[in-house]
């Protein structure tokens, strides 16, 4: 079957596309710090906000929005009472908060002295001086409730607080706005794109060079460009397509030595494949989500003379893909720069560090073919802006790989969570057990090894939105209809392997 009839008889999943929870909403982390508390009058709040913000900016990288500013003696937590309403303040006073990081306090006495209440008997007059402010450490709440109950709880406990849906929100994961628009965007085609990448996968598993994994790469900005034409997605839609890989961890050679495909002479599924054996699953590399971002860092080089060396082994998938041209790609503006006299204007250098002559492919009417993705030389780089949908929830190597290759989104089916996956923060609902009974008698420290540990014991990683790390990408699942989020993975029962 030619790859345009695999095409043709691809029937989409029918199902919702939801977001991938991150850690930080399903492994919350409450963090404190110390904050001054000072009594001031309440007729100079205003003053003591101005004076206390030019003194001491805010620092943006570390809102402290959800802590009120003031809080009055009837707001004030319990716990606080014994400490701030000791000496029976002056019903004009008013308590301000100076949040963390925490200033001078020479400074700050020196800031508020104006702004002290007089005291409301002698013996609190006679007790303390003159506009002396008195600094009261309480400890607050650095990062901002994730509902109202904490909010409550903190405001009877700690400091009053306020309840922001979209600051707590903002904190834990994406801008609720591009989350939407981005699943909203993804959602009309991912069902295609997904039984697509099975195909992908059954072409990997059946050639005997990997497992049944796939990755589909498509390009959202010629979506757009398909839509804005008017064109239908039902029959366009693998245009949108700028790469495929297929899993082909048993396809590499070692010292020499055939590699596990080759020693694979009939058809159909490679028998490693009924186990898992660390020594015959070749490296990440090798997987398919890898394997998709080195097809497109390949064709980001063209005009590289040594790109050709690096050419990576392709299916009649990958390679069809790979050669296609995109159609809907707008007509390049006139060049009206001057060009190097006595060279032709297609032999211009458009190459590997502007040091090459590359001839420039044409169509047979004359017309410049794009390629789908673009070279560096038009300004594509690495992976970024580009969605990818996979069979199964990558592993931690390939899910950093998503981060590292500057990918958009990322997709995959709720069914293709995987106990080994880099992505989902909370555990897939059954342990994938393993049947390859001489690995557990040996104690393999593989992906199969303590398979019957209590999930709710399990650290998951959500790595495709972490606070930590200096990219991040959106993640989805794709429910299909029918399932829910208690159904057990169509992968029980399977061995437990790295996708």
């Amino acid at each position: 079957m030619d790859a345009q009839e695999t095409i043709r008889n691809v029937q989409p999943l029918v199902g919702e596309v939801t977001p991938i929870k991150t850690v930080q909403e399903t492994q919350p982390v409450e963090e404190y710090g110390d904050a001054y508390v000072a009594g001031v009058n309440v007729k100079s709040a205003a003053k003591v906000v101005k004076v206390l913000d030019a003194a001491f900016p805010r620092d943006a990288t570390r809102p402290m929005n959800h802590l009120r500013r003031f809080a009055k003696q009837g707001n004030l937590p319990e716990p606080l009472h014994p400490i701030l309403l000791n000496d029976n303040p002056s019903p004009q006073t008013i308590f301000v908060l100076i949040s963390p990081p925490l200033p001078d306090v020479n400074r700050l006495q020196e800031l508020l002295a104006p702004y002290v209440p007089t005291p409301e008997t002698s013996e609190s007059q006679s007790s303390d001086p003159a506009g002396q402010v008195k600094l009261h450490t309480v400890k607050v709440p650095t990062l901002p409730p994730l509902g109202q109950a904490q909010a409550e709880k903190w405001s009877k406990e700690l400091w009053p607080v306020v309840y922001n849906p979209a600051a707590a929100r903002a904190t834990v994961s994406p801008p609720v706005q591009v989350l939407n628009r981005t699943r909203e965007f993804i959602q009309p085609d991912a069902g295609r794109y997904l039984a697509f990448a099975r195909k992908v996968a059954e072409e990997a598993e059946q050639s005997g060079r990997g497992r049944g994994v796939g990755a589909v790469v498509v390009d959202p900005d010629i979506i757009s460009r398909i839509l804005d034409a008017g064109d239908d997605m039902d029959t366009k839609w693998a245009d949108a397509i700028v790469a495929v890989a297929g899993d082909a961890r048993y396809s590499r050679s070692e010292a020499g030595c055939p590699s596990t495909a080759e020693l694979h002479t009939g058809e159909g599924p490679n028998p490693a494949t009924k186990a898992y054996d660390a020594d015959l699953e070749g490296g990440p590399d090798l997987h398919a989500l890898m394997r998709a971002s080195e097809i497109i860092a390949y064709k980001r080089r063209a005009g590289d003379p040594d790109a050709e060396n690096d050419k990576p082994s392709l299916s009649p998938l990958e390679s069809y893909f790979l050669s296609q041209t995109d159609l809907t790609a707008p007509e390049p503006e006139p060049d009206t720069r001057d060009t190097t006299p006595g060279v032709p204007e297609k032999y211009q250098k458009t190459g590997y560090n502007n040091s090459q002559a590359v001839p420039i492919s044409t169509s047979a009417g004359g017309e410049k073919a794009e390629p789908r993705i673009r070279p560096r030389s038009q300004g594509g780089y690495l992976c970024t802006d580009l969605d990818v949908y996979l069979t199964h929830e990558p592993c931690l190597c390939c899910s950093m790989g998503i981060l590292l290759s500057r990918f958009r989104s990322v997709v995959f089916p709720q069914r293709g969570r995987m106990v080994t996956g880099g992505l989902a923060s909370e555990p897939v609902v059954a342990p994938v057990p393993v049947t390859d009974e001489a690995n557990e008698l040996e104690g393999d420290s593989g992906p199969g090894h303590d398979q019957k540990e209590k999930m709710q014991d399990r650290l998951y990683y959500g790595l495709h939105w972490r606070k930590e790390l200096n990219w991040r990408a959106l993640g989805f699942e794709f429910v299909e209809d029918g399932e829910s989020g208690d159904m057990t993975p169509a992968t029980k029962g399977a061995v437990a392997f790295y996708a």
